[in-house]
């Protein structure tokens, strides 16, 4: 897996507002946002009918309708995208668990098997309060959280983002995993 790309510049030149800029930093940011959306969708467990084109593409919509939130540098950014992507899969869950929806039907494709989710919702919304409640505790632990479970980056690229040892990462990725698998009563975030 090669570098995330740095769009600290092309953030920079987005809120000063200059032409074209927002476009530049989609197209710089793309093949990386996507790899992410793949990555989220792949482990939340859930069948969703979301593709990571689309996952991406509404994270976006999110982003540049925000307007005047400014973000900082790639880490920042990349967090943003996380946490919106993690809102738009926990929103489209809980729209297919209520009953209206049909939320006690298991949908299934016609192949020579069936494949049933890794995750219930009910244990991907369980989880998604945990992480509510870990970021009142410790917001830079909820972060950790995002970032590698829901914005797919390796405990590696973190310590490189946040400028600090792998070790530390690690540490505090125990500890994360410890508080929530506490609180959701054994879901886990992740590997």
């Amino acid at each position: 897996m090669g570098q995330r790309p740095d769009v600290t510049a092309q953030l920079g030149s987005v809120a000063n507002g200059e032409a074209g800029a927002q476009d530049e930093l989609f197209v710089l940011a793309y093949d990386e946002l996507k790899r992410i959306a793949r990555a989220r969708l792949r482990r939340s467990g859930v069948a969703l009918t979301i593709n990571p084109t689309m996952l991406l593409h509404e994270a976006w919509i999110k982003f540049a309708g925000a307007g005047e939130a400014r973000i900082n540098d790639s880490v920042h950014f990349y967090n943003v995208f996380a946490q919106a992507m993690r809102q738009i899969v926990i929103d489209l869950a809980m729209r297919r668990a209520t009953d209206k929806h049909g939320g006690a039907l298991v949908r299934t494709e016609l192949n020579e098997f069936i494949e049933q989710p890794e995750k219930s919702i009910e244990e991907m919304l369980a989880l998604d309060a945990a992480l509510e409640e870990l970021r009142k505790c410790d917001a830079e632990l909820a972060q950790l959280v995002e970032l590698h479970t829901f914005g797919g980056l390796s405990l590696v690229e973190i310590a490189s983002l946040r400028n600090v040892s792998e070790r530390t990462v690690k540490r505090h990725w125990s500890m994360a995993r410890a508080f929530l698998g506490k609180v959701t009563r054994g879901c886990s975030a992740g590997d």
